[in-house]
Order: C-alpha cells, then structure tokens, then sequence
C-alpha cells in the first residue's frame, strides 16, 4: 500500500521488529541466568498441576534436580490431557497459563497432533515469525542506504483454521499471526481474503489464484512461504501458464479452466476488472523467456527481500529459486520453529544462523550418538561446532520433550548460542513440511503389502527434489514376479494411503508444491546383494540395517542402478 498510511504502517510494524530484536539482545546478554529462571518459575506454577504433581515437580529447585527428578517426554505422554483440555476445556492439567490456541501438525501415524500453545508462546510467535522479519529487512535496507518501501507482498500460505470442541482455534504455527492479522491483511498481502482464508477445504488452484492477483500488481516488494517449496513450485507453475493469465488479467476473468467453488469464484469475479495494460507489460517480459534474466525482478522491479524456511533438506530450492529471484534479492531464513514454539532466530538477513530465544522455554542438548543416560547440557555448556539433540521445556505445559531434531552450534550470541537445524531424529524424508519418520513409514509399506496381496523383499523411499515440484519415488523388490504395469497401480495406493495418514500432504500436492508419487521396481535379489557389498567394504552386517532412505549419492547409484531396465 502506498501513500502515508502505507508509509505510516510500515515504519509501525518495522519498529516493532526492531523492538523485538533489541530485546532479544537484552535476553541473550543474560541467557544463562534467564533460563535458569524460566526453570524455576515453570516448576513454582505448575507444581499443582496434574503432570506436576505426578512428576514431583514441588521438589524441582535446580538445574540438576530438573534433570533427576522429571523424566523425558515425548507427544505420547500429553495425548491424554491434550484431549481433555481440547474435548472439555479442562485446566490445570498440564499448565496453569491460558491456552487459547493449538498449533496442528502432521502426525506419524494418522491423527494429527494438537500442541498446546499459551497466550506468551502465541506473543512470541507473532513477534518473531512476524515482525521481527520487517524488523531485520528496515534495518537491511537502512544499511545499504535506502528506504525501505511500502509493503504489499505476495505470500504462498493459505490459512485454515478450526474450533476445537471446547473452543479454542487450531491451525498451524505460521497461520495463527495471520489469523491475529486478518482484518489488516488487504493492507500487506496482494491475495484477497477468500483465497488467504478459505472457509473450506474445497480443491482450489491456489497457484493460479494467488498469481492472478499478484502479478497484476505492479508493486509487490516482498514475498513469504513457510517452506521454500512453495513458492518454487509457485514459480515453475508460472513458467508453464504464463499465457493463461495474462489472457486472464487482459479480460478481467478467472479462467473457467481453474479448480474453484462456485461461490467463491462469483465473489472473486466481482473483485476483477480488465487490465489489458498490465497484461501487455507482463507479456512483453515473460516473453523473453526464463533464462536470460530472472523473472521477479524485471515484473515487479520493487521487490526487495523475501523470506521463508529453506534449511536443512530444502536448501537445494533455494538455488532452483534464484533462478526466478535472481542473485541479489535478500532473504530472511524464519529461524528454527516446531509445533512447540519458536526456539531461534536470525537477526539479519542472508543469515543461515539462528540465536536462541533464551526467554521461551527451557532447553538441555544431548551430543549426538551419546549414550544412554548421559547427562544434557546447558546453553552455557555447549561446544561451538558441535551436534546435539535439542530438549524443549516450552512455555505451554510440554517438559523435557524431545522433539527429535539436531542442532549445530555455530557460535555465541553474547551468551546464547546460534544454531544451525542439521535434521531430525527418526525423520526418513521431508520434501515440504510432511516429515515422514521411520515408523509412518513402515505402516505405510504394510498397508501397501495388504492392499496389494504383495511382500516385498525390501523397500526403500527417495525423495526426488530434482523435479520441480519435488516428488516421492517408492523403490520395491516385490517378493513375487510382478508385471511392470502394477506401478501405476501401487503408486495410487502408496499416495492414498500417505495423504490419508499425514495431513499435509494432499494440501501440498492439491497446490502444487509436492508432486505424485511414483513406483518403481527393483531386480530380484537387489537388497541381498547391497548387504554382499557392504559386507565386502567391512561393514558388520550384525549391525547393517535395512536401507529405509535412499539418502546419498553411493545408496543412489546403486539402486537406481537395479531398478528394472524397462522403468529406468
């Protein structure tokens, strides 16, 4: 929005951001002791709480009681009570602060989990997954000597929310600050609110929906995604249906090809108007192909920064991304998030490094590969360029969880620590956000072999990201000689099964950022000769297990080498 209202707007959300980071300046400065201070007060509140008084918590008074007397955690131990607080709006049963919030996210083996979020975790979200981003790209822009511009931007998310039957809204992490936001988003985002909040789950072409109305602003200085993917695979979707929507912005229509329902389709039609010069600019560009220059910057020359979270597995779409962005658009990473609160941040832009939020919780870290029964450390314990398994205590009523994911140290801010996410624990392939484990994946497979009336002598998975959007590959060496034809067949049934048992997934195929599943079968004897192999190369086959992911380049080679010639 421009104008001195967007101007005013601006400057008000960055100082916001840049209030957020000087306080996290103030917390890191203290971190040791503000941690330590978070672990009593938890204890002091909670002690008469259900989990508190079956974990003894009254008897907690240090760091090392902590670690003695409440034992690790994990979403199992919560279902019960989480149910209860959902179901029936009880309290008291795993915290006394207010819960007015769930964060939902996929869960292993159906269900989703339903995570507890406190009144201060949804503050804290909102400050550091929201405004502390503009925060970060003023302070950019002010350092390389200009004025940040007014922000309209384009973002990737659509918000779907829920009551659960006591009341309280359930929806992901990064949808509760644009829920909190939801009357100002016409100011900030380039999508009209029927697209950005569906009051349904009915299939729509979110890609197309969203580009429509962004590419006929001239004025986009932004874009936002969660994962990374998305926008990706927003863009390749461009690359391929660009005459489409030009057609589309030249007649002021939403072409009658695109997946919408009906009702929402007459609202949008009203919203449209033609816009036969905007449709000519952007004409004469995408014209000249995707190659030559990146696109963003030559249809909206005011874009200026971006973010969303392109780590880990996702950081090989960063680099399909710049293709489109082009090399000099910075980038904000969002920082280390899970369903149990925000842990990390950046405090610029172009940084893979996040500080710690030492007011939000409590955390210990495990070395990774450390034994059994070895004593966690402390922030002020960490070692710069080491690994270790996070622990959370967060502000909600979660103790001692783990949460299953690895972090690197890279260094110290002031006293808290900057991380690195590396991976996660017991996670075999995340291509968007699923996060599929080990264990979903086994259930997979056996429900695979019972609708099929197959066994297969072994099994593994491939997240293909070489494809835009990025897919799953099943690899199978069936028991049985079956026909080369069944892959399709198989392929649908593994998918099915996936999207009935993992809540992201079929949003993210439905809008483009995850591509179908695809089967392939494997010569007989494949598995028995990988073992012979390894055997050869001295591993100890007492201690081989059996390849679940195909996630380097030797475990590449080799099977994709046996997949059967006539699938290659």
């Amino acid at each position: 929005m421009n104008g001195p209202l967007g101007r005013i707007m601006l400057e008000f959300a960055a100082g916001l951001g840049r209030a957020e980071l000087l306080k996290l300046d103030f917390y890191a400065s203290r971190a040791v002791k503000q941690q330590e201070r978070n672990l009593r007060k938890l204890m002091k509140q909670n002690k008469n709480t259900v989990y508190g008084k079956l974990h003894n918590f009254k008897d907690v008074k240090t760091v090392d009681d902590y670690r003695r007397i409440v034992p690790y955690s994990s979403y199992p131990d919560y279902i019960e009570y989480i149910d209860r607080m959902a179901e029936k709006g009880e309290k008291n049963l795993i915290t006394r602060k207010h819960v007015g919030k769930y964060n939902e996210s996929s869960g292993s083996t159906g269900k989703s989990k339903l995570v507890p979020m406190s009144d201060w975790g949804a503050w804290v979200c909102q400050c550091y997954t929201f405004s502390a981003p503009v925060g970060c790209a003023y302070n950019y822009f002010k350092k390389q000597g200009k004025k940040m511009p007014p922000q309209k931007g384009l973002l990737t998310i659509e918000v779907l929310d829920h009551k659960t039957p006591s009341g309280q809204t359930a929806a992901g992490l990064a949808a509760h600050p644009m829920l909190f936001l939801k009357h100002m988003t016409p100011f900030f985002v380039t999508s009209p609110k029927e697209v950005m909040f569906p009051k349904t789950r009915e299939p729509m072409d979110m890609h197309y929906m969203k580009l429509r109305w962004a590419l006929e602003c001239e004025d986009v200085s932004y874009m936002s995604t969660v994962f990374i993917t998305m926008l990706e695979a927003m863009f390749f979707y461009l690359e391929n249906n660009w005459e489409m929507l030009c057609d589309d912005i030249e007649k002021g229509i939403i072409n009658e090809s695109i997946v919408c329902p009906p009702d929402v389709r007459k609202r949008l039609e009203k919203k449209l108007k033609p816009n036969p010069k905007r449709a000519q600019a952007l004409r004469r560009e995408f014209a000249k192909g995707f190659d030559a220059e990146p696109i963003v910057p030559r249809i909206w020359p005011k874009c200026g920064w971006m973010f969303g979270m392109s780590t880990g597995s996702l950081s090989l779409f960063t680099k399909k991304l710049r293709r489109y962005i082009g090399p000099d658009i910075p980038m904000h990473q969002l920082g280390y998030a899970a369903s149990e609160g925000v842990m990390a941040v950046p405090r610029e832009l172009n940084s893979d490094e996040y500080v710690m939020l030492p007011q939000n919780g409590f955390y210990e870290f495990l070395p990774v590969d450390a034994p059994e029964g070895t004593k966690t450390l402390t922030i002020s314990e960490l070692e710069v360029g080491q690994e270790y398994e996070i622990i959370v205590t967060n502000m909600s009523g979660f103790y001692r969880y783990r949460i299953e994911d690895v972090i690197k140290v890279t260094g110290f801010h002031k006293q808290s620590p900057k991380i690195q996410f590396r991976y996660r624990l017991n996670q075999i392939a995340n291509i968007t956000g699923e996060k599929i484990n080990q264990h979903a994946f086994d259930l997979l497979i056996s429900d695979l072999c019972e609708a099929t009336g197959e066994d297969f002598n072994g099994y593994s998975l491939f997240a293909d990201r070489t494809t835009s959007p990025g897919h799953y590959c099943l690899l199978i060496e069936p028991k049985n000689d079956v026909p080369d034809s069944e892959c399709a067949r198989y392929a649908e049934i593994f998918e099915k099964r996936l999207c009935e048992t993992n809540a992201l997934v079929m949003p993210q195929i439905r809008n483009g950022a995850l591509g179908h599943c695809e089967v392939k079968f494997l010569k007989p004897g494949t598995y028995n000769e990988y073992r012979e192999m390894k055997g050869r190369q001295g591993a100890n086959l007492n201690q081989l297990k059996p390849v679940k992911v195909i996630d380097n380049d030797e475990r590449y080679e080799f099977f994709f080498g046996h997949v059967r010639d006539s699938l290659k």
